[in-house]
């Protein structure tokens, strides 16, 4: 029995047996087949119901989950044993889940520096504003905004502070509007009729309720916070943006109308609270170089005292 079988066939379960989770594991879907045929051979049983629609673990294949579990996490915990907090043996696979603007933070200074430490690490990183229930129980990271979780822990968390921005060659040409009322002039950005998970207010300037403006239509729409905030950038409008977006993006964004405050939205690091051994080492050594890279670039975080 090979120990990336157990692997497999645990992310597998993590994600009520998804097969989509080859995408996040890096591998063929055809591999992901390889390594439960193996399991299967070896166990002698029948551990997932093959049918064209749909795919289910069998009854053998829900019994043997919680012993694939504790056989892999056993595996984990007897490779620290060997090790210490700063071994450049750390090593093994982090499946990390984050939204489609907080990816590009990630200076690629940051990341070669936390692989040429650790060359044993693997990050695997999925970047979007939507995540299904299957998605979350399969990654070990969550770097987004997240409600409360019985397979989550909040390790820490960001502050996002909304409000109005244009560029200054936008205002230059458009002028600057001094009350709500203005922006019925001006163009606007949004985000269009995209789901952003946990996050239900990504168009608060348009719904023309809660915030003090008027019920605004938007000339541009793209599901992409940091494409919406390089559109601004490059004079298109007036758009939402977070208060911190300057510092992360390096930008020179205005705020419009500084009087009308947006909501504030918590982004989150969240681990899954079954990791231990090698698995928590290294989510803890890339936390390590993650928060660095927040502080380098003047993010301040807040940690969560559970």
């Amino acid at each position: 029995m090979k120990m990336k079988s157990i692997y497999v066939f645990v992310k597998l379960a993590e994600s009520n047996c998804d097969f989509n989770v080859h995408k996040m594991l890096g591998i063929p879907r055809s591999s992901m087949w390889s390594y439960i045929s193996d399991l299967e051979k070896t166990l002698g049983k029948q551990l997932i119901n093959r049918k064209k629609q749909s795919l289910s673990f069998t009854a053998a294949g829900e019994e043997f989950i919680p012993y694939a579990h504790k056989m892999y996490q056993t595996y984990e915990e007897s490779l620290v044993n060997t090790q210490n907090a700063e071994d450049p043996t750390i090593g093994g696979d982090i499946f990390i889940s984050t939204t489609a603007a907080i990816a590009p933070q990630w200076s690629m200074d940051s990341i070669r520096k936390l692989y040429t430490r650790f060359p044993n690490l693997r990050l695997h990183i999925t970047a979007s504003d939507e995540i299904t229930r299957d998605e979350e129980n399969a990654c070990d990271v969550l770097i987004r905004p997240f409600g409360d979780s019985e397979i989550f822990r909040k390790v820490w968390s960001i502050n996002y502070h909304h409000g109005l921005f244009a560029s200054q060659s936008y205002l230059d040409q458009m002028g600057t509007p001094t009350s709500p009322v203005d922006l019925l002039s001006h163009h606007i950005i949004g985000y269009g009729e995209h789901t952003f998970s946990y996050y239900e207010e990504i168009n608060w300037h348009l719904k023309g309720q809660g915030y003090g403006l008027p019920k605004l239509k938007p000339d541009l729409t793209i599901n992409s916070t940091k494409a919406i905030f390089d559109m601004a950038m490059h004079g298109l409008g007036i758009c939402s943006a977070t208060i911190e977006s300057n510092k992360i993006y390096s930008g020179n964004l205005i705020r419009v109308l500084p009087e009308i405050a947006g909501p504030t939205i918590q982004t989150s690091l969240c681990v899954k609270k079954s990791a231990t051994g090698r698995k928590l080492q290294g989510i803890q050594t890339f936390n390590r170089y993650f928060e660095a890279h927040l502080k380098q670039v003047g993010i301040e975080i807040s940690p969560i005292e559970e």
